[in-house]
C-alpha cells in the first residue's frame, strides 16, 4: 500500500474546479455565497410551487366533496321516484284488473238478459 501511495501524485488532494482558478478567499467565499443564495432562491421557487399545487389538491378535493354530495342526493332523489313509480304502478294493475273483472261481469249480465229476452220473445 505505501508503493501505491507513494505512485499517485497527491493522493488526498482534491482538483479545483476551473472557476475558483485564481481566485482568493474572499472572492470564493463569494462566488459560494451567491451560489446559496440561487438554491435558497430556487428552492423558494420550488415551495411556492408546491403550496400552490397543494391549495390545487385541496380545492379539487372540496370540489369532488360536493360532487359526490348532490350525486349521493340524487340517487336518492332517484330511489325514492322509483319506489313511489313502483307503488303506482302496482296500484294502476290492481285498478286495471278491477275494472277488467267489472267489466267482464257486466258482459257477461248483459249477455245473460240478452239470453232471457231471446227466450221469452215471442216469435211467429
Amino acid at each position: 500500500l505505501p508503493e501505491e501511495a507513494a505512485r499517485s501524485p497527491q493522493p488526498l488532494a482534491l482538483e479545483e474546479p476551473e472557476e475558483a482558478r485564481g481566485l482568493g478567499f474572499d472572492e470564493i467565499q463569494q462566488q459560494q455565497q451567491k451560489i446559496i443564495q440561487e438554491r435558497d432562491a430556487g428552492l423558494d421557487a420550488l415551495s411556492s410551487i408546491i403550496s400552490r399545487q397543494k391549495q390545487m389538491g385541496k380545492e379539487i378535493g372540496n370540489e369532488l366533496d360536493e360532487q359526490n354530495k348532490i350525486i349521493d342526493d340524487f340517487a336518492n332523489l332517484v330511489e325514492n321516484t322509483e319506489r313511489k313509480l313502483r307503488t303506482e304502478t302496482r296500484r294502476v294493475n290492481m285498478v286495471d284488473r278491477k275494472s277488467m273483472s267489472c267489466g267482464m261481469i257486466m258482459v257477461i249480465l248483459l249477455l245473460l238478459v240478452a239470453i232471457v229476452v231471446m227466450a221469452f220473445w215471442p216469435t211467429n
